[in-house]
């Protein structure tokens, strides 16, 4: 007698979505109506804790290598506000990207919140703490978020805290990483024929949600933003912790990451992706 399929909630839409596959630090979920990809919590030992040896040992090359181009297209779109127009970074680490407006010649209010404390920086108030429990009073003209809705388990109430932050009618800016691009491929493919490595750390407990385009524009759909731009990118290649036996073998795998990132740039599936959208002016309190 067959057993039936083991199924979980999809974290997007709801449906129920069955195992795909089992790696050593959790197990994957994807949706058959959405494709979103999302690790089963009852199957991580625990969730990743953000101290110290977050920023300085485990991501050491990721916090060490910001990602300079990606700041840079952001701080386009926060170049057409208004001055002195308030920004928010929400899980702003150690706080690069605020210090780069800082230095950008933007007449930008700069706000930064993290569970990390912060380097020092002129100009900007940092908030120690978790973005949904900590009291923020005001709201904001743009709010960004960079590499932090992967981690977080209840992305419906990651949204909507993004939203409460963010004025009627203003800028909500999101960068995850793109499980359509072609590293998450190739790691799949990999896996599929008996190599496991790469999947096994692409897909790791770091991560609790895979979001493809069309997965991350549904969720925040759902909560009535309007998305007014897309774009694809590559994190740099020196902040990519690729361990090696050799320095021979990193440079070799080194490699082969930089021809990943030129091929997903012309095909548009690249390791990162950015979406651009705004609160609508008569959203209510409550996504409906």
């Amino acid at each position: 007698m067959a057993h039936e399929p083991v199924l979980r909630s999809c974290t997007i839409c709801g449906t129920g979505s069955p195992l795909e596959r089992s790696v050593p630090e959790a197990e994957l979920f994807r949706c058959p109506e959405c494709d979103h990809c999302f690790t089963d919590l009852n199957s991580v030992a625990g969730l990743e804790t953000y101290g110290a040896e977050y920023f300085e040992t485990t991501h050491k090359r990721w916090f060490e290598n910001p990602n300079y181009p990606l700041f840079r297209r952001i701080a386009s779109y926060l170049s057409k506000l208004p001055a002195r127009a308030e920004v928010i970074d929400v899980g702003c680490g150690r706080g690069d990207f605020l210090r780069f407006l800082g230095g950008a010649g933007l007449d930008l209010s700069l706000v930064g919140v993290d569970f990390a404390a912060p380097a020092p920086g002129s100009g900007i108030h940092f908030i120690r703490g978790d973005v949904m429990e900590v009291p923020i009073a005001q709201s904001f003209d743009a709010v960004v978020s960079l590499a932090v809705i992967e981690h977080v388990p209840d992305v419906h109430r990651f949204v909507e805290r993004l939203r409460e932050l963010c004025v009627p009618g203003g800028l909500i800016v999101i960068m995850t990483n793109h499980e359509g691009g072609l590293l998450y491929r190739l790691a799949r493919l990999l896996h599929r024929l008996g190599y496991r490595r790469p999947c096994e750390r692409l897909y790791s407990k770091h991560h609790l949600n895979h979001f493809n385009v069309s997965s991350l524009t549904r969720l925040l759909r759902l909560h009535r933003l309007a998305i007014e731009d897309i774009r694809y990118h590559n994190t740099p290649i020196a902040a990519v912790d690729i361990p090696a036996a050799s320095a021979a073998t990193e440079t070799i795998l080194r490699a082969l990451v930089w021809g990943v990132w030129i091929l997903g740039r012309l095909t548009r599936q690249t390791f990162l992706q950015v979406v651009v959208c705004r609160r609508h002016l008569d959203t209510p309190d409550t996504p409906g």
